[in-house]
């Protein structure tokens, strides 16, 4: 690597890092309903102003006041240094992907607009409007201009139009469905028709029943910017890649407190399906097995898999584990694909559906 390049590519990490400070202030200052621009960045314990030599993009909490306010001695959040990291993390990678180009620019944006709404979601489960639709124009055109092209509007509008749609489908759905397993009826609701509900400090169980949807517009909105920026076939991919970043944030916690209440039976049943599948994908990649075989192997899976879900619906409601909000896992899975689409359509065709 040349020294041009290494500045070239600093130069970047830097940019990165000073717009990842930049982005943290935009999602926690919408949070408290504050200008970005005025007042200058305080302690959030002391209000006391942070000198520009305590605001250097992660090395200021790392090393000059490593983590704690200079005035008050508060510690402060890890979420500063982490945005700040993984900004400029990002912006290198792009900036290698596809180099000094309106592209690059283009997506930086998008990524931007993707770490301010899981900011906002993971701390406050809520997305801004100005944040969302910023994120659905920008999808929008980098769509039309460098993904289907401006004579391929028609592919943008569906994925759009099949975002929205889709999770409206599983917001209303799996309302119904969770009323049905409950035992709700008629009788047992109160009348919220006429009672104004503060969305961005809501009674989740008061915003359920009254618009009768498990969870906000909000996650309809950003499926429609995720199906404009992908398509309608890559969205399907990535709602489900969203699922298993979900899984992937909850099982850990699950499991420890699976532990703790000593659902021995439960965690055995849950490894056991899960390493019957392991080995039943991995043998079926290496050699070519005996029908019996899978039969057998088919059988086991689907006894552990009904085992698991009867003990899960006895013991979920008591676990205390919390799972990570859809909107930043499909954000993140979004991304993944945006980038990686193909390789992984390709895995997936030889390596699980054989096609």
């Amino acid at each position: 690597m040349e020294l041009g390049e290494l500045v070239i590519y600093l130069f970047v990490m830097i940019t990165g890092a000073c717009i990842g400070s930049f982005l943290n202030v935009v999602a926690l200052r919408a949070i408290s309903k504050e200008s970005i621009i005025l007042p200058p960045s305080k302690c959030p314990n002391c209000s006391a102003r942070i000198k520009w030599y305590d605001n250097i993009p992660v090395l200021s909490y790392l090393f000059i006041f490593r983590g704690k306010c200079r005035n008050c001695r508060c510690h402060v959040s890890l979420q500063y240094p982490i945005v700040e990291a993984v900004t400029a993390l990002l912006f290198l990678g792009v900036f290698l992907m596809f180099g000094a180009s309106l592209k690059t620019l283009v997506l930086l944006i998008l990524l931007s607009l993707a770490i301010v709404l899981i900011i906002t979601d993971l701390k406050k489960e809520y997305l801004y409007d100005a944040h969302l639709w910023s994120f659905i124009v920008v999808s929008i055109l980098y769509s039309i201009f460098f993904k289907f092209g401006v004579n391929d509007i028609f592919s943008v509008c569906t994925g759009a139009l099949a975002g929205a749609l889709l999770m409206e489908a599983i917001a209303r759905g799996a309302y119904y469905l969770v009323k049905k397993e409950t035992g709700e009826n008629k009788e047992d609701e109160t009348d919220l028709s006429n009672i104004e509900i503060d969305e961005e400090n809501l009674d989740i169980n008061a915003y359920v029943k009254k618009y009768k949807r498990v969870f906000g517009e909000g996650d309809s909105y950003l499926a429609a910017g995720v199906g404009a920026l992908l398509g309608w076939k890559y969205l399907i991919l990535a709602v489900m890649g969203a699922v298993i970043v979900q899984a992937l944030c909850v099982l850990p916690q699950f499991f420890k407190s699976l532990y703790d209440k000593k659902e021995f039976r439960l965690l055995s049943s849950i490894s056991a399906f899960i390493g019957i599948a392991l080995i039943y994908w991995l043998c079926s990649n290496i050699f070519n097995m005996n029908i019996f075989v899978v039969f057998a192997l088919v059988i086991l899976l689907i006894f552990f898999a009904i085992d698991s879900i009867i003990r899960l619906k006895k013991s979920v409601n008591e676990t205390g584990f919390k799972a990570i909000p859809f909107g930043p896992a499909l954000l993140i899975a979004s991304f993944i694909i945006l980038f990686y689409g193909n390789y992984i359509t390709q895995f997936l065709k030889r390596y699980i559906f054989f096609i």
